[in-house]
């Protein structure tokens, strides 16, 4: 097929990615929806894991255009917020009903030419094709941070895999065995208190005492409503751990300097003065029969305290965030990137590529209401020939 001028499968703009980000793109960016195609391996948040769990932001925070009725479709009569199916399900018609077209398949290659870009792709079905386009739009999401090396050779999981097994209704792993969940955010609360029910006891080691959002922070993303669980039992922790009858499962908040897996056991050391705060001087040694620490590095060690576990009695999770996630590539490749992972970009989300713009994740915006549709700067006039869409028929998503 020849490379210049209108031809069959261009498309003013093309958006990667089947999530909230997307979804945002469409309906609000600057390109009229009849005029974009979404290419994504499936629809819907990658929220989806956390199943009927209810997500931490209102109903009005996580509107992917002005129409509040169309998420109030999706939800329980009363409800403030809603769960993660819930959401995923808003996401899905929400890009169904935008009037954009919608392709699934998996973007194998972005390249650049002298008329725009080429995308390869590949369906479900393995069928192998490229669609052309003036402008691409990366909104294709994060996925959990992965452990270092010596935690995953111990068997380390992250905190996603422990939403999917539950809501899978398999058998808990962990019962009976000491959990330690790294991080400092609402990942790791709410894993946490997940998790408590069937382990023998429960650490979270994060890496600052975040608060609660608003009492103890006016950080919009601090601990919010699911995490106050966690909360609760790390104190009730304290004052009811060992006691007879025990009916609270034990669960410690702790400011943790390190974390290590080291032959045969888990190793994490904290600071007595890191943890004088609110949950931790709950969760220091003495607060509980499960917090067996020792003091290392002597008197000038400033109450570095060191706890250690055999390694088959440990279930550790890693809940440290996420990190954005795009196509493969040699283009992709040699986009300048970011400390955070994100792409280097300017505040209208465009790269140093031109006509390749990211949103939501991809561009380091936090939350559905953070974010913003990339200025795609695309042509007045869209191209002619092209080769009509069908749109994904609604039992294939």
């Amino acid at each position: 097929m020849s490379q210049s001028g209108p031809r069959p499968g261009r498309w003013r703009l093309v958006v990667v990615g089947g999530g909230s980000a997307a979804a945002i793109q469409v309906r609000r960016g600057d390109v009229p929806p009849q005029e974009v195609l979404v290419v994504a391996e499936r629809l819907g948040t990658g929220m989806a894991f956390l199943g009927r769990s209810t997500l931490q932001s209102y109903a009005g925070e996580l509107l992917l255009s002005g129409r509040s009725e169309e998420l109030r479709a999706m939800m329980r009569a009363g409800d403030l917020r809603p769960s993660a199916s819930e959401y995923d399900a808003y996401v899905q018609e929400s890009l169904m009903r935008s009037g954009a077209s919608v392709t699934l398949a998996r973007v194998m290659d972005i390249q650049k030419n002298a008329q725009g870009f080429v995308l390869s792709l590949r369906t479900p079905g393995g069928v192998r094709r490229q669609v052309y386009a003036d402008g691409v739009v990366l909104a294709t999401g994060s996925t959990p941070r992965r452990p270092p090396e010596d935690l995953r050779a111990a068997g380390a999981l992250t905190y996603d895999v422990v939403h999917r097994e539950l809501a899978a209704g398999s058998s808990r792993r962990w019962e009976g065995m000491s959990v330690v969940i790294a991080g400092a955010g609402n990942s790791a609360m709410q894993t946490a208190s997940l998790m408590a029910p069937d382990a023998r006891d429960v650490t979270i080691l994060a890496n600052r005492y975040v608060g609660m959002y608003p009492a103890e922070s006016d950080d919009r993303f601090a601990w919010r409503a699911p995490s106050q669980l966690a909360y609760e039992l790390v104190v009730k922790s304290s004052r009811e751990c060992g006691r007879q009858p025990w009916n609270v499962p034990c669960v410690r908040h702790l400011v943790h300097e390190s974390l290590e897996a080291d032959g045969d056991r888990i190793r994490w050391r904290y600071r007595e003065t890191s943890n004088l705060g609110v949950l931790g001087s709950h969760s220091t040694a003495g607060r509980c029969r499960h917090a067996q620490a020792r003091r290392v590095g002597g008197e000038d060690a400033d109450g570095l305290w060191e706890e250690t576990r055999p390694r088959d009695s440990v279930v550790v999770v890693w809940a440290t965030g996420c990190t954005p996630v795009y196509p493969p590539g040699e283009l992709m490749g040699s986009l300048e990137r970011e400390p955070d992972g994100t792409v280097r970009r300017d505040a209208h989300g465009r790269t140093d590529v031109p006509g390749l713009h990211v949103t939501g994740a991809c561009a380091g915006q936090r939350s559905v209401n953070e974010t913003a549709p990339a200025l795609t700067r695309a042509p007045a006039a869209p191209a002619q020939g092209r080769e009509p869409e069908l749109a994904v028929e609604r039992a294939t998503v």
